[in-house]
């Protein structure tokens, strides 16, 4: 039996969806109050019987500070793929990255060694990855240095990376991916969704610098090999394609048939911008724009994920692949 966390973000839901493929049973941590049908909707995007498919998932309703549903959830468990994480480059939301990232990530640990789980896979970031920026390439040996330009976020998932080195200390048997900006069928609003809705509805704007994308379906695959074919204490990085911004809005926009953006986003417009966004949202609302990504859009990420492509044989599908595979859900919708 699996159980995985965070089971209705992008990254959640595409593992329990090759759990449910190889015929695992699989148990689901479900948030009071969350919404499991986009799991549903994504099961049925997939497989002509994808309703059938969400019925065989047993949720288990808490969160990552309910100690009582994580033993719950991790009873007879075999692995634990801990997927749930806050993803935001607010900076008020620095608390709530440290509580959830790091702290949910301790009791999930905790959780699992007194459980006596045989793994548990953990979902970081390339955000926790040295040596990308500007001309360099990342790859698993390269440390995270903290900063005064690191982003509360990547500072909260290696700290998390931390309490999971801690749990094998203490006898955890546990393995990392570091998969970089995912790419797949989501909840409409959040993670990746955000940026690909946007380009849908039309934009001339792309900024200057380049990152990886990787694609949903490639990184649960990954995940539910690596579980049991990774070493332990180690980190994969999950890269599908390394490309600039412009080549990816580009992608998006003609999946919905639109325009490719052609103007350049000059730096001093996204100061301006994140500025503006700070303003109009001081007194509640979400910004558009932080300065965090702002001063991040223009300058140039590289990662090399031929560690885990060599271990598994795998074919990480393109940036174009992904595209398509989100366009497609939201023409089923």
């Amino acid at each position: 039996m699996d159980v995985v966390t965070g089971g209705t973000g992008i990254v959640g839901a595409h593992v329990l969806d090759a759990l449910l493929t190889q015929g695992r049973t699989v148990r689901a941590l479900l948030r009071k109050g969350s919404d499991p049908s986009i799991v549903r909707r994504i099961l049925q995007h997939y497989h002509a019987d994808g309703a059938e498919r969400f019925q065989r998932i047993q949720w288990v309703e808490g969160d990552l500070f309910d100690v009582d549903a994580l033993r719950e959830a991790m009873r007879g468990v075999e692995h634990v793929h801990h997927c749930a994480a806050l993803v935001s480059f607010d900076p008020r939301d620095s608390d709530a990255l440290q509580r959830i990232n790091v702290e949910g990530t301790a009791n999930v640990v905790n959780a699992a060694l007194e459980a006596g789980v045989k793994r548990l896979c953990h979902v970081s970031s390339t955000a926790t990855i040295g040596g990308g920026l500007d001309g360099g390439t990342g790859d698993e040996t390269k440390p995270f240095v903290q900063d005064k330009h690191s982003s509360g976020y990547a500072i909260s998932k290696a700290d998390a990376e931390l309490e999971v080195h801690r749990g094998i200390a203490e006898g955890l048997d546990a393995v990392l991916v570091n998969p970089c900006v995912v790419i797949g069928p989501g909840m409409p609003g959040r993670s990746s969704m955000t940026m690909i809705e946007r380009i849908r509805k039309g934009t001339r704007f792309f900024p200057a610098g380049s990152n990886a994308v990787v694609d949903a379906r490639d990184v649960a695959t990954a995940m539910t090999r690596l579980i049991t074919e990774g070493a332990v204490g180690e980190r994969y990085l999950l890269i599908g394609e390394n490309l600039p911004y412009r080549k990816l809005f580009t992608l998006i926009a003609a999946s919905a048939g639109r325009p490719a953006p052609s103007l350049l986003l000059p730096k001093w417009a996204l100061e301006l911008g994140w500025r503006a966004e700070s303003l109009r949202t001081l007194f509640g609302g979400r910004p558009l724009i932080t300065r965090h990504t702002a001063r991040t859009a223009s300058r140039a990420r590289h990662y090399d994920g031929s560690k885990a492509e060599r271990l598994l044989g795998m074919r990480f599908r393109s940036a174009e692949e992904a595209v398509a595979n989100v366009s497609a859900f939201l023409r089923r919708d």
